[in-house]
């Protein structure tokens, strides 16, 4: 079966989700908007955001969230981010070429997955950052977030564990954090805004 691998943010939407989930799980609670909103916007995310600042907006936004709650965060999120068409038309397009389609991402599984179910989306599967919970209620911790090489790594373990037997045709990401993932596949694409042009081709 041929595979195709979407990244999420900057991929398949314009946007970075990780700053909507923190606002939706937080606006009933606490609130930081202003730092949320800094430490959010794309430009600042794609320079990169320490790790250890990251860590502390996870323990503050989602310690005692609960799967439900973060699901529809997902749900209510959907709304608010801006497609990008021409990749997400190139998903759908894989899919009815029998593609298996995955979304391989930095943000939450559980988040993506009610984003992904809104908006009905034929996806495969999620592989995500994953939350610790307790009695299914979260910690805000985590063990290791799901980009870059950790992405190959989760591909190729889920891969090895149920025996898949998949040819990773195609890779749609953005530079330079998707590097890793989009040389797994026979054919890689860029994604720079609305511009998507071929990196990686065998």
């Amino acid at each position: 079966m041929k595979l195709a691998l979407f990244d999420f943010d900057e991929t398949l939407i314009h946007q970075n989700s990780l700053g909507y989930l923190f606002k939706k799980v937080t606006d009933k609670r606490f609130i930081f908007q202003k730092a949320l909103s800094l430490a959010f916007k794309i430009d600042t995310y794609r320079h990169g955001i320490k790790k250890s600042i990251k860590r502390q907006l996870y323990k503050k936004c989602l310690a005692g969230v609960s799967e439900k709650e973060l699901y529809e965060a997902g749900r209510l999120s959907a709304g608010e981010l801006d497609q990008l068409d021409y990749v997400v038309n190139r998903l759908h397009a894989l899919h009815k070429q029998n593609y298996i389609i995955w979304i391989v991402t930095a943000t939450p599984t559980v988040f993506i997955k009610g984003i992904i179910e809104q908006w009905d989306w034929p996806v495969d599967r999620i592989i995500g950052t994953e939350l610790y919970q307790e009695d299914r209620i979260y910690t805000g911790d985590f063990d290791v977030e799901c980009m870059k090489e950790e992405k190959v790594k989760r591909i190729n373990s889920l891969i090895d564990k149920e025996k898949l037997e998949l040819t990773i045709e195609l890779a749609f990401g953005n530079l330079p954090v998707d590097i890793p993932m989009m040389m797994l596949a026979t054919k890689s694409y860029a994604v720079d805004g609305k511009n998507i042009k071929v990196y990686k081709s065998n």
